[in-house]
């Protein structure tokens, strides 16, 4: 027999034994792809919702004096302003990094996942984050114009340092929310390409 014929009988005797396999389907990659998918569809059902929070914010007037405004806040407008970028690319990027690992838990090159209750709740938090920042933002903007306005009295001189505080404080707000949906999302991401504990 030539080298060709037993390539050939080699090959007919691999089909035959793969004939009889079944394939192995790790349903922790499926998960980790269709969590990629539920970010994508959220991603863009709750950007309308972002903007037109982000728009009242940039239209915002404190009702008890009118001449303080959003941009009366330091740095504040310049962020509200790239709230909506920064949360559109925050869910594309978990859902394509959500899918990739999927992939390649499929592929067996990842570890295999057991997603647990925290992980989905790490995940839920960062679009809990995002809805407390934008439901929060307004009410703190008028509480802070109250103390600022004093009914038209403005600051007593007594308070030492307190108006450039309370001026910087819903940039602080704003960004300490942000940060805190980007960390819960890296973490629970993170959490979905590990073994996810026992």
């Amino acid at each position: 027999m030539n080298k060709v014929q037993l390539i050939g009988y080699w090959l007919k005797a691999k089909a035959e034994t793969m004939r009889n396999e079944r394939g192995e389907l790790d349903i922790g990659g499926i998960l980790v792809m269709g969590i990629g998918m539920v970010f994508l569809a959220v991603g863009f059902i709750i950007f309308p919702i972002v903007t037109d929070a982000t728009d009242d914010l940039l239209g915002w007037v404190c009702t008890d004096n009118a001449s303080i405004t959003d941009a009366s806040f330091t740095g504040f407008t310049a962020v509200v302003g790239i709230t909506p970028l920064l949360v559109l690319v925050g869910f594309l990027a978990a859902g394509v990094f959500s899918m990739y690992l999927g992939i390649r838990i499929s592929k067996g090159q990842a570890a295999s996942n057991k997603v647990n209750l925290g992980t989905l709740i790490m995940l839920a938090l960062a679009m809990i984050f995002i809805a407390i920042a934008l439901i929060i933002l307004p009410v703190a903007l008028e509480a802070i114009c109250t103390v600022l306005s004093n009914d038209g009295a403005g600051i007593s001189a007594s308070y030492t340092g307190l108006s450039p505080i309370l001026l910087v404080t819903p940039l602080l707000v704003l960004v300490a929310f942000l940060g805190g949906a980007v960390i819960a999302g890296f973490f629970g991401i993170k959490n979905l390409g590990s073994s996810g504990g026992d």
